[in-house]
């Protein structure tokens, strides 16, 4: 997968220790809400459970960074990562 990193997201990533894996598995399995322009992807448990068998290996590795982080992206380029400490809006 080719998504391109602002110099934001970059610093994000590396400030709150959310690995590149997680982002790229978030992006292309995740939920999407619209925000303005770009789109707010995440990870719930539900979407987890169903994809377990088929991304087993990344699941286990990092399934708290990808329950925990929500991405702005907008196409293919991701704008911003955050953690996610109450419900997504």
């Amino acid at each position: 997968m080719n998504l391109n990193y602002t110099k934001h997201a970059n610093v994000r990533c590396q400030q709150r220790g959310i690995p590149k894996e997680a982002i790229e598995f978030i992006y292309k399995h995740g939920s999407t809400i619209n925000t303005h322009e770009a789109k707010k992807y995440f990870c719930n448990k539900k979407k987890l459970r169903s994809l377990y068998f088929k991304e087993k290996a990344l699941i286990t590795k990092f399934d708290q960074q990808i329950l925990s982080t929500a991405i702005v992206c907008m196409g293919s380029t991701v704008i911003t990562a955050m953690k996610i400490s109450e419900g997504i809006r």
